[in-house]
């Protein structure tokens, strides 16, 4: 992305720029290769009053335990509702919200979308990479869940430096609005399971 075509346009779809620094950090990385790029949903959610309990960044996995469509759960079944993003079935939508994320130094957002990218099971079969019987997400600790991605990050942000991605991390919320005339992005509601009759 270059600042002077995006001036001549006056147009940012937000997701398309994420989804790109995504893919350049999945190819970047050993420890995220495994992440299809096409079957995960960038989307933007709102902060309300700029806060959401401190949160940046989600992941949501659209399959249950093991990859599986299926969870039983006190006598019923459940799945989740199908989403398909440019022909391809999605495992995985990533929200950032907006302004927190946005409003967030270069390192830190690129430490964001790390830390969620990492959550991604290695199976890539839509759950989630489990990292404990009790605390499954994080482990016993997200202090040393963050160091298991800590070296690629560090070499991920000396790469952006050198690249024309880097003002578009640069640039805060307020920022964004008044450098082009339309912000755009994919939005969405956080899918959740519904009850299946057979």
């Amino acid at each position: 992305m270059r600042k002077r075509s995006a001036q001549r346009d006056g147009e940012i779809n937000l997701s398309q720029i994420l989804s790109s620094i995504i893919s350049e950090i999945v190819q970047r990385s050993p420890a995220l290769s495994h992440v299809d790029v096409s079957r995960v949903l960038v989307c933007i959610g709102s902060n309300r009053g700029g806060r959401r309990g401190g949160m940046y960044g989600k992941l949501i996995p659209l399959r249950f335990e093991n990859g599986s469509s299926l969870l039983r759960y006190r006598g019923r079944y459940y799945t989740i509702p199908e989403i398909s993003h440019n022909g391809a079935s999605c495992l995985y939508i990533i929200y950032f919200y907006m302004p927190r994320f946005f409003d967030l130094p270069l390192e830190e957002k690129l430490r964001v979308m790390f830390h969620e990218l990492y959550h991604i099971s290695p199976c890539f079969n839509g759950d989630i990479r489990r990292m404990g019987a009790v605390k499954t997400a994080h482990g016993h600790s997200k202090k040393h869940f963050d160091t298991l991605y800590a070296s690629e990050l560090k070499n991920f942000i000396r790469y952006i430096e050198a690249t024309p991605l880097k003002y578009f991390l640069e640039i805060d919320s307020h920022a964004l609005y008044r450098q082009y005339r339309r912000v755009t992005a994919v939005r969405m509601k956080h899918p959740k399971p519904v009850i299946i009759n057979f």
